[in-house]
């Protein structure tokens, strides 16, 4: 009979407060040693390791879920807003998309089928050869002298190491650059607070259902509920930016509707909460929804894996984007990324007396390389909603495509740091910039030419 298998076990003694416990110190394994580690495979980690890898580096993306995409896949979040800006990869996955028959107009905006893109952005990285590992984490960041040198993993295999010349964290909450001690900033500065998160569902059913706008769905669904006593209440208040049935390629509907609020997306018994609470609204939502004209048929699909956070940490970068800049439609000579969308702020705190900066006129503008490079940490750089900026800039640009086109810019930079054996810091934006902008990305100068 052979010898049963046994796990190392590493020593460790709880305080008698039981305020701690006392790890004894390790090495750790180290899996794989890599050129460019991107942590996260959402819209701006997709684009820093397809870029990276294009670019010739050695690149591996570690990704907590069992798919890409993010808050696309994982968290059904719909539409693909800013999908016609930016060029290079953000067009390149909106052809894609549109070949195979997922990808459809849906008023102001554009709808994808999620299956289709978990489909093709793996055919994307496979392309590209960049090398994925699924269901891990990345825990914490290996930090020699001030500049990260890798991050500590998390899966079934236990704890290990990766190591890199260039970090590029795209976990949407600045993870990696946080506990690299980069500084930030988290939710709005007079209290803390981020905006609410909200788990999107899809529905089937209610396919063809027009809907005029989100106050009059709203609306409808109060009617419903004192006429027939459901005993469901509508847990957010009337606005424009809730509910919107939104129409899916292939006839399925996604919804925007359920919102928790005052909760923190990096606490986990928070993170809990809120999923709970939300799933139980969008089960209700159903059930207000069936007794709404046109929508008898509606039936609750499915509701994401994860629930959908709009703001936690914004990493403090070279440049801090303010709303004035937005505002100003503001040009930078180190501008990578372009965005027009609204600062959309959803109320962290409805009711709490402090109005949102939300609807302030902006003009489209771009965002620097410098807002990509944390401060007081080399080597290593931001993408997606967690890139330096304020709470009021933060709303317009952490939508999608938006974090799509930072992605591919800090993924350039990376493989461009590596080659010339240089930290992200020293990598010149203006050329950079160039260099989007061979590859088909579009600057506010090159809009306003056309």
């Amino acid at each position: 009979m052979s010898e049963p298998r046994r796990q190392r076990v590493h020593p460790m003694t709880v305080a008698g407060d039981d305020r701690g416990v006392h790890e004894a110190p390790r090495e750790t394994p180290v899996r794989r040693r890599v050129e460019v580690l991107v942590a996260g495979g959402g819209p701006a980690g997709v684009g820093a390791a397809l870029a990276a890898a294009r670019e010739g580096a050695r690149t591996l993306l570690v990704e907590r879920h069992g798919m890409l995409g993010g808050m696309w896949t994982a968290g059904l979040v719909n539409p693909f807003f800013e999908s016609h800006r930016n060029g290079w990869l953000v067009s390149e996955l909106v052809e894609r998309l549109r070949a195979r028959g997922a990808w459809r107009q849906w008023r102001f905006a554009y709808t994808f089928d999620p299956e289709a893109m978990k489909a093709e952005l793996e055919a994307m990285m496979q392309q590209a050869g960049v090398e994925l590992l699924y269901h891990t984490l990345c825990v914490d960041t290996v930090v020699e002298g001030g500049t990260a040198r890798g991050a500590i993993i998390e899966s079934k295999a236990g704890r290990e190491a990766v190591l890199a010349d260039v970090v590029v964290d795209c976990t949407g909450d600045g993870d990696v650059a946080a506990r690299a001690g980069a500084p930030f900033e988290l939710g709005r500065l007079a209290d803390g607070l981020v905006q609410p998160m909200t788990l999107m569902f899809e529905i089937e059913g209610a396919a063809g259902y027009d809907q005029p706008s989100a106050r009059e769905l709203y609306d409808k669904m109060a009617e419903v509920l004192a006429r027939r006593g459901l005993g469901y209440v509508l847990r957010f208040e009337r606005v424009d930016y809730a509910p919107w049935i939104i129409t899916l390629p292939g006839g399925a509907s996604a919804v925007q509707l359920t919102h928790v609020y005052r909760l923190n997306p990096l606490d986990p018994a928070d993170l809990t909460a809120g999923t709970l609470d939300a799933r139980r609204q969008a089960a209700e939502a159903v059930e207000i929804l069936r007794h709404v004209p046109g929508l008898e048929g509606a039936r609750l699909a499915r509701t994401a894996e994860h629930i959908g956070v709009r703001e936690t940490r914004r990493i403090l970068g070279r440049y801090q984007l303010w709303l004035e800049d937005l505002v100003a439609g503001r040009t930078f000579g180190d501008g990578v990324a372009t965005c027009g969308f609204g600062v959309d702020i959803h109320d962290p705190a409805p009711g709490s007396g402090i109005k949102p900066s939300r609807g302030v006129a902006i003009k489209p503008y771009e965002i620097p390389y410098r807002c990509l490079v944390p401060r007081e940490v080399e080597g290593m750089l931001v993408a997606g909603r967690c890139l330096s900026g304020t709470h009021e800039a933060q709303a317009s640009y952490r939508v999608t495509g938006t974090c799509l086109a930072t992605g591919q810019a800090a993924g350039l930079a990376a493989a461009w740091a590596v080659g010339q054996g240089v930290a992200p810091a020293a990598v010149e934006g203006k050329e950079l910039r160039e260099a989007l902008r061979a590859r088909g990305v579009r600057m506010i100068e090159d809009e306003r030419d056309a």
